[in-house]
């Protein structure tokens, strides 16, 4: 069981490297890829015209959100190379409320006993995949359809002011700095949204961590290059590559969940071996 920690002192080691860290918690965690395999076979039609197309696609993802296929591989429009940054292509928003409102329960859903589940996994050593989705849900789903909102006032207006896209994007990626730990700090520490994104900014303007930040979109790019080359070796390629990427996803969200727990004075957290 985790005990909290009563912060640093002189006799404390310092913590282990994350991606150390990450492979000592990913074999628990394992069955939570599930979840980054189910959205990434979600979007069938994604998947298997990018299974059709030959090329290359290379993505770099920041630290925002759950990590799955659509993470490491575009679909593309046609051959040849295509980039991709984050946000960088945004699919229109489904017309029909019903759609948009059962991605956002769904996705939610999904969301809370992922993270919930990593979280308490890094803290205690075990985790309950249902009990978190019960402890969380409501939170999550509400968090989903902020964004989903958020992203619909930030984007939506650029259907009248194309111009106006490279300086959408780069405002979502700053907003995307200053507050991507938001989703952790809900889980580990149990907090209300509102709460969370203000711990969550506070911990960024204090440790900053754009180095890890940009890091990771780099390292996801690299990562996307052997994942999208599978993607595209036909339709068994692109199911094979859903399956690998989901693992990979896992490891990023596991990652990310132990940097910001030790941004937030956790990780001399002991945790089950």
């Amino acid at each position: 069981m985790a005990e909290p920690s009563t912060g640093p002192s002189a006799d404390t080691p310092p913590p282990e490297p994350i991606l150390q860290r990450t492979f000592a918690h990913i074999g628990r965690l394992l069955p939570l890829a599930l979840v980054p395999l189910a959205t990434a076979l979600f979007r069938a039609r994604e998947l298997l015209a990018t299974g059709r197309t030959n090329g290359l696609s290379l993505r770099a993802s920041f630290p925002v959100y759950r990590y799955d296929l659509w993470s490491f591989v575009d679909a593309p429009s046609g051959d040849g190379v295509t980039v991709s940054l984050p946000f960088g292509a945004v699919d229109p928003l489904p017309l029909l409320a019903p759609l948009i409102g059962a991605y956002v329960v769904v996705s939610g859903a999904l969301s809370a006993g992922y993270f919930g589940s990593i979280a308490a996994e890094i803290t205690t050593g075990r985790f309950d995949f249902v009990a978190a989705v019960r402890r969380f849900g409501a939170r999550m789903i509400l968090l989903e359809a902020l964004v989903v909102l958020a992203l619909a006032a930030l984007f939506l207006p650029l259907l009248l002011f194309p111009p106006l896209f490279v300086v959408a994007i780069l405002a979502a990626l700053v907003v995307s700095y200053l507050y991507f730990p938001t989703v952790y700090v809900l889980a580990l520490e149990d907090r209300g949204i509102e709460s969370a994104a203000r711990r969550a900014r506070a911990l960024v303007d204090e440790h900053r961590p754009l180095g890890f930040f940009l890091a990771v979109a780099v390292v996801t790019a690299l990562c996307s290059v052997p994942v999208s080359l599978l993607a595209h070796a036909g339709p068994g390629g692109a199911i094979a590559a859903a399956v690998v990427a989901a693992p990979l996803g896992l490891a990023f969200n596991v990652a990310t969940a132990l940097k910001v727990a030790e941004m937030a004075e956790m990780a001399d957290v002991e945790t089950a071996g």
